[in-house]
């Protein structure tokens, strides 16, 4: 992304502080949201799938933008969100939700294209501003390839305990969905997801947040390597009747001016987790970071072990209740000839990165 881009989502972004969000009638209103960054790293192998940062200055690495429709009609409700996310282009956005629901009391049923909810920030995956960081703590939130959205339905029940907590369950079921990841230039990951069967659970007090999340899908899955021999074009690699099951529990806690957060995921395939401490003095708001990643040994490798670990150190600068600004510094490092937080196995396992990312919604 160029300068004058950066500048025309600046301008964008302040008329949205002033309009707020769109009220289009009584029943119908529209928001959005967006992020874009300047980003470099020190190592030529590609950090953070879907974001394939390098070393050399990128304009685009993260650029974000969301537009969200929604419809309320009584006990009707009809929602869809739009989001051109990092890996996408500008004229080739995602639907990452479309849904109707209906409430029954405090019980509302979902069918459509649904947020698969499995971390804290699920709900607001791709709203830059709702982080502390700059990203989304890589070792969970890329810990199932980057696969935010689900065909299905769910069931949300919200209910008061003891009059001093929310409770939210949601159990959910999807159906058949095809996913491409592009994993680098020459290297794609293919996944047709044939169900998943889930539920999470919320638990919310006036300081802090629970979030726990169980899911069991069966997929089949495929490598595809472009051009891996002269006169070869393609290699498929096809692995059918794969099966992932994740444990995900995660704990946000707001103590006077501190905020820690803290996620972990135990899976079949690789287990997760980071913990996260911010400090706001005023509209300042200075953050560190740490995350591991250990992969298991399964049919596709042998390693067992410690894979990859992050660190971050970085500031937010809030401009305004919806714009905010991130500097941030991040080391990585990969383990056991591993991949870690790259997206293929690196010649040197270090990596730092620096970054100033722009966030607003509206």
């Amino acid at each position: 992304m160029n300068n004058k881009l950066i500048a025309a989502l600046s301008a964008v972004a302040i008329s949205f502080d002033a309009l707020a969000a769109i009220e289009i009638n009584d029943n119908l209103s529209l928001s959005g949201f967006g992020s874009t960054s300047i980003t470099r790293s020190d190592n030529e192998t590609p950090l953070i799938i879907n974001r394939n940062i390098l070393d050399e200055t990128c304009w685009d690495c993260d650029t974000t933008f969301g537009l969200q429709l929604d419809y309320y009609q009584e006990s009707f409700k009809a929602s869809a969100q739009v989001v051109k996310r990092p890996r996408d282009k500008w004229l080739n956005p995602e639907v990452e939700w479309a849904y109707l629901g209906y409430s029954f009391g405090n019980v509302e049923a979902r069918v459509g294209r649904l947020r698969l909810p499995v971390f804290l920030a699920s709900e607001y995956y791709y709203v830059g501003h709702a982080y502390q960081s700059a990203r989304p703590p890589e070792e969970v939130y890329n810990s199932i390839l980057g696969i935010t959205a689900y065909n299905g339905a769910n069931v949300v029940w919200n209910f008061d305990l003891y009059d001093e907590y929310q409770v939210s369950f949601t159990p959910f079921i999807a159906f058949d969905d095809d996913n491409t990841l592009e994993v680098t230039s020459t290297f794609d990951v293919e996944i047709n997801v044939n169900d998943i069967l889930g539920a999470n659970a919320q638990l919310e007090g006036d300081y802090f947040r629970w979030n726990f999340t169980y899911f069991d899908a069966e997929y089949d899955q495929k490598f595809i390597i472009k051009n891996p021999a002269p006169g070869i074009p393609l290699l498929v690699l096809d692995q059918p009747d794969r099966r992932f099951e994740l444990y995900s529990l995660g704990a946000e806690y707001n103590l006077g001016n501190w905020t820690l957060t803290a996620e972990r995921q135990l899976g079949n395939v690789r287990s997760t987790w980071y913990t996260m401490a911010s400090y706001r003095i005023m509209k300042l708001s200075p953050y560190a970071l740490y995350g591991e990643t250990k992969t298991k040994r399964t049919d596709i490798t042998d390693f067992d072990g410690k894979s990859g670990s992050s660190f971050v150190a970085g500031v937010r600068y809030d401009l305004r209740h919806n714009l905010s600004l991130n500097l941030e510094w991040q080391q990585f490092k990969s383990f056991g000839n591993q991949r870690g937080s790259f997206t293929t196995t690196p010649q040197e396992p270090d990596a730092q990165t620096y970054t100033l990312m722009f966030n607003f919604v509206f």
